[in-house]
């Protein structure tokens, strides 16, 4: 009996622990999520700020932004595995050099993939241009059907975004943002808006579940800890 008690006490030491910070690891992503929330709300109906006015904001996401310059056609990439309608295609991410020098990485949307061996022919504008869009970085690591190989070959197919490596192989200082152009724009393909993929919401949901796991697991111990100890109790006496 007392082995048992010993082994139970053990067992809830370990899982009690590992609960309640999965519990408050989710909670703290619901404040996370919640500031972003907010913060794209009230960015949503901003006036679209030129590039060098972003400096200003200690975070830039979600800031509408205008900028002029050109793409470069010559070298993007095409991330991987993104389905849009049921279908199968990439998105396309293409540096963009504004008429004061600085370089950009501009998402201009969905385009569908026809074939895995051959990669989809891309049109873009040749001139100087005028853009408007959102400023995005993607939050958390993405999902990934496996290391990224990545050759000395131009365009670059890509899983996941990968600003340093992606800063090295265009040997250009780059933000870890990217421009997702607004529907429309010069150059816009199939745009999908920038939104939150995952609501505060289910944090918290998520955030009760891991605590009330807790609970439940504190109580039951607390149960079979009492129950053993009458049992032990009536033993001594019989």
């Amino acid at each position: 009996m007392l082995k048992y008690r010993i082994k139970l006490s053990l067992l809830v030491m370990l899982l009690l622990p590992l609960l309640v910070s999965l519990g408050l690891w989710q909670l703290s992503r619901y404040e996370q999520k919640l500031e972003l929330e907010q913060m794209l709300i009230e960015r949503l109906h901003m006036s679209p700020l030129s590039y060098s006015d972003v400096k200003q904001f200690p975070d830039p996401m979600y800031l509408p932004v205008n900028v002029q310059g050109q793409f470069d056609a010559s070298r993007y990439f095409l991330r991987d595995n993104q389905v849009h309608a049921g279908q199968a295609g990439y998105e396309l991410i293409m540096p963009f050099t504004t008429i004061d020098g600085q370089t950009i990485l501009v998402n201009r949307g969905w385009l569908n993939s026809v074939s895995r061996e051959t990669l989809p022919d891309v049109i873009t504008p040749s001139s100087t241009i005028e853009l408007t869009g959102t400023l995005y970085r993607p939050l958390g690591k993405a999902f990934t059907l496996g290391e990224d190989v990545w050759t000395e070959l131009w365009p670059k197919r890509i899983q996941a975004l990968d600003f340093p490596k992606m800063r090295a192989a265009l040997n250009l200082e780059i933000p870890s943002m990217l421009l997702v152009l607004t529907s429309g724009q010069p150059g816009a393909l199939q745009v999908r808006p920038v939104t939150m993929k995952t609501s505060s919401g289910k944090h918290l949901g998520y955030s009760f579940q891991w605590f009330t796991m807790a609970l439940v697991l504190l109580g039951l111990y607390l149960y079979q800890m009492i129950k053993t100890g009458k049992r032990q109790h009536a033993g001594s006496h019989s």
